[in-house]
């Protein structure tokens, strides 16, 4: 109970609760990405399936419970699932920065690294589906199996190893994207608690060991329980790199189109001139250690993206598919350079002024580009709800005056698929028409409309129909009614 009301006491923690709400605030109303209308649609066994079949056991644990047994309003199955996601951040935040304030004597420069790692700029897409508190609690297990290991390095007492285990375990069957976290942070770990080379390679295997068996159990669940076609099918090894390079591109220059183009690159770039700066103008008498420190910039980068791209190397080619939520790692590489550059220097009351002052430039930068996409994000969902009623419109016209009842939809595309609403700000998977996919468009049907239309194989004839036309938004063509069938153009 003291240790709670410390807590609770500690004006931290509440800054940490304000930093999260600046930039998650605007997802407290409902907002749907297309998996939501299928989670709102579908039986609870089809649900848990679907997260079972991808190895996210917690969160198919989480729809059972949720759906299933308390058979919850979609309204309080988001409002849990956003206020635990909420819950989480706050906690990884309060976490993280007081384990850096073990080494960094500063508690603002703490706060603004953890920010950094935690609220990365890719952390956005994991608010953005119904699942948000079970991925954000796949963050928070990354930074309590952090929190363990650097007990574990400290003292050497292997419950700890266990515990981290354990939380790394739980943090992959509730989200793998995120996973890599866990070993970025570690690096930092690694290096400080390494005094000769037979250290440093002992630790790392700890610390794949400790990632690895997690990683490997999730992939022979998916592979002989779950049914998922990123784990099966062919990998094409020079194929798979030029997805992977192209992906590390897109990452890097575009950030997926969240922040602006080059900002990540140049604050990456920024910091390591930073630390090279400070190598190159540090007192060491040894020329091997300056060499040395320079190596463990270009270790933690690479550990960071070997972190990051490992689990797309795992799947089949085709399914190898770049975008935030996945590259979550990569995205905390600033906030981990600090931690190093700011427990290995001597940094200037002058530098950590202005080192503070480019961090919020970063942070506040990030800020409007969440917010644009989080207010086009709920653009979107009005737009598809609005063509969703048109199409339900033109059911219940077609039912009044036939007599007939439709059950039934087969789904068709035009020429060229439009994937975003014009004037929508999207990235990746992120504002994406839910009426642009042959599997979510039934399902926004079913939600608004109250229905359970069983998706059937397209007619040829009116497929051919279909492929001819071109439409930039939506028309009543687009829709062609015959007895209990609904066959559906999505433009």
């Amino acid at each position: 109970m003291k240790k709670i009301k410390d807590i609770l006491k500690d004006t931290n923690l509440y800054l940490c609760g304000i930093i999260t709400i600046i930039f998650f605030g605007v997802f407290m109303s409902i907002q749907y990405a297309p998996d939501t209308y299928f989670a709102f649609t579908n039986t609870t066994k089809a649900v848990m399936n679907q997260f079972i079949s991808g190895g996210r056991i917690v969160t198919a644990f989480a729809a059972g419970v949720s759906i299933g047994i308390m058979n919850l309003s979609d309204k309080m199955i988001y409002f849990l699932s956003y206020m635990l996601a909420i819950t989480c951040t706050i906690i990884s935040l309060y976490k993280l920065s007081n384990l850096l304030n073990k080494d960094i004597k500063n508690k603002t420069i703490c706060l603004i690294i953890a920010t950094l790692i935690i609220i990365n700029p890719f952390s956005f897409e994991l608010f953005v589906y119904i699942e948000k508190g079970i991925m954000m609690l796949s963050v928070l297990m990354c930074v309590l199996a952090v929190e363990q290991i650097e007990k574990w390095f400290s003292d050497k007492s292997w419950k700890h190893a266990i515990i981290a285990l354990i939380y790394v375990m739980i943090a992959t069957c509730s989200y793998q994207g995120t996973v890599g976290a866990f070993v970025a942070i570690s690096l930092f770990y690694i290096i400080k608690y390494s005094k000769n080379i037979k250290e440093f390679l002992l630790n790392n295997v700890k610390i794949a060991t400790i990632y690895g068996i997690p990683a490997i159990s999730n992939f022979l669940i998916v592979k002989f329980l779950g049914s998922n076609s990123r784990v099966e099918g062919q990998i094409i090894l020079s194929e798979s790199i030029e997805k992977i390079v192209q992906g590390l591109k897109s990452l890097l220059i575009n950030t997926y189109n969240i922040l602006p183009k080059y900002v990540f690159l140049v604050a990456i770039v920024g910091t390591v001139g930073f630390i090279t700066y400070k190598i190159i103008v540090s007192k060491e008498e040894q020329k091997r250690n300056k060499i040395l420190k320079f190596a463990a910039i270009i270790y933690i980068l690479a550990g960071t993206l070997v972190a990051t791209i490992a689990p797309q190397i795992l799947q089949n080619t085709n399914s190898i598919w770049f975008v935030a939520r996945s590259s979550y790692p990569m995205a905390s590489i600033i906030g981990i350079l600090l931690m190093y550059a700011f427990y290995q220097f001597d940094i200037k009351e002058s530098e950590k002024n202005v080192t503070i002052a480019i961090c919020i430039v970063f942070l506040v930068i990030q800020l409007f580009c969440f917010t644009r996409l989080a207010i086009d994000g709920y653009i979107v969902n009005y737009k598809d709800k609005q063509e969703a009623n048109e199409i339900i419109k033109q059911i219940e016209a077609y039912e009044k005056e036939s007599g007939n009842e439709i059950t039934q939809i087969a789904i068709y595309y035009d020429k060229n698929t439009t994937y975003v609403h014009s004037d929508v700000k999207a990235s990746g998977d992120i504002n994406v028409r839910a009426l642009c996919t042959n599997w979510a468009s039934q399902f926004i049907i079913n939600y608004y409309s109250g229905r359970r239309l069983e998706q059937i194989e397209s007619n040829e004839e009116i497929k051919q129909t279909f492929n001819q036309e071109d439409w930039n938004q939506y028309d009543e063509k687009q829709i062609i009614l015959e007895n209990n069938t609904i066959h559906l153009c999505l433009y």
